[in-house]
């Protein structure tokens, strides 16, 4: 559901959420989901981006029908160089991200695994430029440790974007080369 700007919150932006259902993976998303692998040291990969499909345990439809979503996995790989520890490897990553989130487009990060307080998840939007935890039930798997990805969806604009997208992490991220 769509949300907009709030004028009491310094460089709130609108949340867009569904705005229909698109032919496939937009470009600029495509592109950014390079750039979160690039610049995570691979330690993030795409575990979903491209499905049209209600939300899971509501009757919205996701965000991931429009071509802007993506759930950037974690997971612990034992043997992988880049990321042995799961989560604790893509922490410092997501606080950058969440930094520079209205550069990078960003307008909604769902952390499932958060669990610090009693919290069942958070979330970060772009209109209340925060981060928020969620009660039991708010999101479906929220607070669980097996739920092991990060659910990003970026604006409109940046999904049509890729050079913009390239730009934005060049500009976040100068010390790794492309």
């Amino acid at each position: 559901m769509a949300a907009p700007a709030l004028p009491s919150v310094p460089f709130s932006k609108r949340y867009t959420g569904f705005d229909g259902i698109a032919p496939g993976i937009k470009g600029g998303l495509q592109q950014w989901i390079n750039e979160a692998r690039r610049t995570s040291y691979n330690a993030l990969w795409n575990n979903g981006a491209f499905g049209v499909r209600e939300m899971r345990g509501k009757k919205d439809m996701s965000v991931h029908a429009t071509g802007r979503a993506v759930d950037l996995s974690y997971r612990k790989r034992p043997h992988h160089p880049n990321n042995p520890s799961g989560r604790a490897a893509t922490l410092e990553w997501l606080d950058r991200v969440v930094l520079h989130a209205n550069d990078l487009g960003i307008e909604l990060i769902i952390d499932y695994a958060y669990n610090e307080g009693g919290a069942f998840g958070r979330g970060w939007r772009c209109d209340r430029q925060a981060w928020a935890p969620y009660k039991q039930g708010t999101v479906w798997g929220g607070g669980q440790k097996t739920s092991d990805w990060y659910h990003i969806e970026i604006s409109p604009m940046m999904a049509s974007s890729a050079p913009t997208v390239r730009r934005a992490f060049s500009n976040i991220f100068p010390e790794i080369p492309r």
